[in-house]
């Protein structure tokens, strides 16, 4: 048995939901997810049955309650690295002369290297570690940013044509029932119009 429209639409949206980031987006995508989940509910068959079983709708509202939940789930806490104040905090406290001519205490040697030297080779780190991973972080975060951009329209573009979808099908039922109300009336008005004699021999 093949999927119906709004089972696609559906399953699409149920997909791209929990990539999406914008709070007011993933309310309105939740939303809809539960429309369909709806009408997918109420779907027959030609002979009456269920298109979707019970399990899966039931399956289906989990995931939905899932994403719903994130909604309030609160947010992550950001550790800053504190590796660079740890390499830079002998700048803050330079040791005075008298400390740095500090006699060797017996038995032990110690090697004076020049403070010029310790800034040259602190600066070269500081300028490697803050080049490179800014260079990929940019590059990667706009990679990302463009791949959330085109997620976040395909998934408005379903949104819109669920709500389409959705718009027809109440069209369709009411021109139904519009139909068959002006079938009612006309096959009233001919029976009525009819002698009786010729009413009663049909």
């Amino acid at each position: 048995m093949g999927r119906s429209k709004t089972e696609v639409n559906f399953q699409r949206l149920l997909a791209a939901a929990p990539q999406q980031r914008n709070h007011s987006k993933l309310m309105h995508y939740v939303a809809t997810l539960r429309e369909l989940l709806e009408q997918l509910a109420e779907e027959r068959t030609p002979e009456g049955l269920p298109r979707v079983s019970s399990a899966v709708v039931n399956d289906y509202s989990k995931k939905i309650e899932e994403i719903a939940s994130e909604l309030t789930a609160p947010l992550p806490e950001i550790k800053v690295s504190q590796e660079p104040i740890t390499r830079n905090s002998f700048k803050q406290s330079p040791k005075s002369d008298s400390e740095n001519h500090m006699p060797s205490s017996p038995g032990l040697r110690r090697r004076v290297v020049p403070a010029s030297n310790i800034k040259d080779r602190t600066h070269e780190i500081t300028e490697a570690d803050a080049s490179v991973p800014i260079k990929l972080d940019a590059a990667a975060e706009a990679h990302i940013q463009k791949h959330r951009k085109l997620q976040e329209d395909l998934t408005d573009e379903m949104v819109g044509l669920a709500q389409q979808l959705k718009e027809r099908s109440l069209m369709m039922s009411r021109s139904l029932e519009n139909t068959e109300k002006i079938l009612d009336s006309t096959e009233t008005a001919i029976e009525q119009s009819l002698p009786p004699g010729i009413l009663m021999y049909v």
